[in-house]
């Protein structure tokens, strides 16, 4: 069987057209990403920008403030975690975004829980919460040093 000149040509565009799809998927793929990160960027900017500037410092106390103070805290908190647990479960259980990616976010996440205030937050919240335990076991191994005030104070007010 010999292939005729309109033939080759035919397998040619069509060769062309394939690569041309695989191109522009890849295109919109990055855009997407993008889309995504920035969206993740965005409400992360959110949640730091309602949280009041106390909770960088070493000194921070959760017990020490009045309970609406406290509330507005722990409810920023809250949707601070269930932020990294959308990202711990994007690059661990769904697999859609890429290691490098991941190690930002990640150490995004170690600097925050590094300050008392995420950790004493995380303590109540955690412990009122059913997240999955490859989560909660990831974020206790980023608590590297636990700046509590008082355990038992904490407790009280997760009662309250």
């Amino acid at each position: 069987m010999k292939l005729q000149l309109s033939d080759v040509l035919s397998i040619l565009a069509l060769i062309a057209s394939l690569f041309s799809i695989w191109i522009q998927d890849r295109g919109v793929r990055k855009q997407l990403l993008v889309a995504n990160v920035s969206e993740y960027t965005k409400r992360y900017q959110e949640i730091i920008l309602n949280l009041p500037k106390s909770v960088i410092f070493d000194d921070f106390n959760l017990e020490s403030l009045d309970g609406e103070e406290r509330d507005k805290i722990l409810r920023y908190m809250w949707i601070y975690f269930d932020l990294c647990y959308e990202e711990f479960s994007i690059y661990y259980d769904l697999r859609l975004i890429n290691k490098t990616l991941w190690r930002r976010w990640k150490s995004g996440m170690a600097s925050s829980f590094d300050r008392p205030a995420f950790q004493q937050s995380w303590y109540l919240i955690s412990n009122n919460t059913s997240y999955p335990q490859p989560f909660v076991n990831f974020i206790n191994s980023l608590i590297k040093k636990q700046k509590f005030i008082n355990e038992d104070s904490l407790r009280k007010i997760s009662k309250n």
